[in-house]
């Protein structure tokens, strides 16, 4: 009998799960992570409609020493909706990590991947993970292919209660149940210029399905000028489930924080983000602007940013490839960088799909990662 075994997680594994999943995401000089509470489980349900999670399980101690998640949702790929998958989290205890343990773990993927439900899979490494990188795209001990894609920058902008509404001919105004239509052409009609947007449908944000939970009409935003839609995004707030918490400080930063939490308790003021506490925070998602006009990006995040604020968050975060032609307007707020490499990930059936794809901008919505 093996000592390890390979299956899907199973209800009692939640609160393990729970400890497990803490991968710290360093930004400058403050390292973050995100704490999956109440529900592992329910937490990564974003990630799609088609959520499996699998586990390694040392059957000796019945101890969880290595997991990751397949997840499967609609996407626009060569301007058409098909399925589209998602490897995340793979992760083996360094105690027992080898490389046929790895070769294990995606033959597990691949009996998943044998359901034929889509061809190609995405997963995004952080860019500084470099020996990780090379393993998997080494193509060794029977690993699926991984093509590399690029850049794709996870960004924390900070929210500010300045500005707000505009006063130049693009008006932002908050949505409601009567705009639900407008919202859908907007992202049917814009999302499809992005490899990978995802793709919905009036209904899902009216029905709340699991895989867009806490996210509802009244969180979308829309651009207008002279009363025409010119963009959207939403502000979806995810502390319910999945919790921003500051790790720490490195260098420099530790020292001036603590020098700044003394003057503030002298000054009697609030006292800034501790180790260990919440940053609370929305995510910036669905993001579309027709053709990619950079004055309405600007004021549909200066709005949403104020917006933020008003709410108590003190971070926008949000993801966008290299080759976004919005990027300018992101680094014109100074944003908190997290960069990781966006990879193609498939089997033999999928090589002539992923070699049709066209050479749109990639989007990959961060909420659902």
């Amino acid at each position: 009998m093996t000592q390890f075994l390979i299956e899907l997680a199973k209800p009692s594994d939640d609160a393990e799960l729970q400890n497990l999943a803490v991968e710290q995401i360093r930004s400058g000089s403050a390292t973050v992570y995100f704490r999956h509470q109440p529900s592992f489980f329910q937490s990564v349900r974003v990630q799609g409609p088609v959520n499996q999670i699998g586990v390694v399980r040392d059957s000796q101690t019945d101890r969880i020493v290595g997991w990751g998640i397949r997840s499967i949702r609609a996407a626009y790929m060569n301007g058409m909706a098909a399925n589209l998958g998602y490897l995340g989290g793979v992760w083996i205890d360094p105690s027992v990590r080898s490389g046929m343990l790895l070769a294990r773990i995606y033959r597990s993927f691949y009996e998943l991947h044998r359901d034929r439900q889509t061809q190609l899979y995405l997963t995004t490494i952080p860019e500084d993970a470099y020996q990780i990188r090379q393993l998997l795209a080494s193509g060794r001990a029977g690993l699926p292919y991984y093509d590399d894609w690029g850049r794709y920058y996870a960004v924390g902008i900070r929210t500010t209660t300045a500005g707000g509404r505009s006063s130049g001919p693009i008006e932002v105004v908050r949505a409601d149940a009567s705009h639900i239509q407008q919202i859908e052409e907007c992202l049917s009609q814009h999302g499809p210029r992005r490899q990978f947007f995802p793709c919905f449908i009036a209904n899902d944000f009216l029905s709340g399905v699991p895989h867009l939970r806490d996210l509802h009409t009244k969180d979308f935003y829309l651009a207008l000028e002279q009363g025409r839609v010119v963009g959207a995004a939403a502000l979806w707030n995810q502390t319910a489930f999945r919790q921003l918490v500051l790790a720490g400080y490195r260098g420099w930063r530790r020292m001036y924080e603590a020098i700044v939490q003394r003057v503030r308790s002298y000054l009697r003021r609030p006292a800034g983000f501790r180790p260990g506490q919440e940053i609370p925070y929305r995510f910036l998602s669905f993001l579309t602007i027709q053709e990619d006009r950079r004055d309405v990006f600007r004021v549909l995040l200066e709005t949403l940013s104020h917006e933020s604020a008003e709410t108590g968050a003190c971070c926008l975060l949000a993801g966008f490839h290299e080759k976004d032609p919005l990027l300018p307007e992101v680094w014109r707020h100074r944003p908190y960088v997290h960069c990781r490499r966006l990879y193609l990930v498939y089997w033999e059936d999928g090589i002539d799909f992923c070699r049709s794809l066209q050479d749109l901008v990639p989007y990959v919505e961060l909420a659902t990662l």
